[in-house]
């Protein structure tokens, strides 16, 4: 492996907070208004979009809110949820390593970039990272011009030089096929992904003390 621009994925690659922050934020918003919410709820959000996801909590919840201010609400939800998450095992090692050898490194989230930075600031590990950038809309992970476009701004060319790492089974597969160097790491909320993720990435990780330099 010979990458000098590394791109990062943060929830389920650098932090443990798929399962702290996102399976957990519908269930602590209903638990902030009083509510009880069913066996069934993270099965039922898991075919919805946020919008619809949205509708769906103030219908069947009876929430005191309007659509328009949900997600305000829920941005407040999951900045706390936030408060406890850490790095995973090896990262500050890795990050520290990466950053005295010279390699330029960001950060690439569907999460917010300011909760990026504010979670990886708390964590003491922001000034590894050059930019943050949000895999939103245009620039979604499913297409590879977010990935083309990071490696523009990190001063690289070719994508076989760059690292892409990620826990998502879409977004690894994009890398993949755009011939980034994919580094996969495997997380609780894609375990059910592994054997395909495994399949597409140069490097397939278990905990970050395994990377073959």
């Amino acid at each position: 492996m010979n990458c000098n621009q590394w791109i990062f994925d943060m929830d389920g690659t650098l932090t443990d907070s798929m399962t702290a922050v996102w399976e957990n934020a519908p269930l602590a918003l209903l638990r902030r208004y009083g509510r009880t919410p069913r066996a069934d709820l993270r099965s039922t959000l898991l075919s919805m979009g946020m919008a619809d996801g949205a509708q769906y909590l103030i219908r069947e919840y009876a929430l005191p809110l309007r659509p328009e201010d949900y997600f305000g609400v829920m941005r407040s939800v999951i900045a706390e949820l936030y408060e406890t998450v850490e790095l995973k095992p090896g990262v500050r090692e890795l990050l520290a390593r990466l950053k005295a050898e010279g390699a330029r490194m960001c950060i690439c989230s569907n999460t917010w970039s300011d909760q990026c930075k504010a979670v990886l600031t708390r964590l003491g590990v922001d000034d590894c990272f050059e930019f943050y950038i949000e895999a939103q809309g245009p620039l979604h992970k499913s297409r590879p011009d977010v990935f083309f476009a990071a490696l523009q701004r990190l001063g690289g060319t070719d994508p076989h030089r760059c690292a892409v790492c990620e826990d998502s089974l879409y977004a690894a597969r994009t890398a993949h096929n755009a011939g980034f160097y994919v580094i996969g790491i495997a997380d609780a909320a894609s375990a059910a992904d592994e054997s395909a993720l495994r399949r597409v990435s140069d490097q397939f990780l278990t905990r970050w003390a395994e990377l073959k330099f």
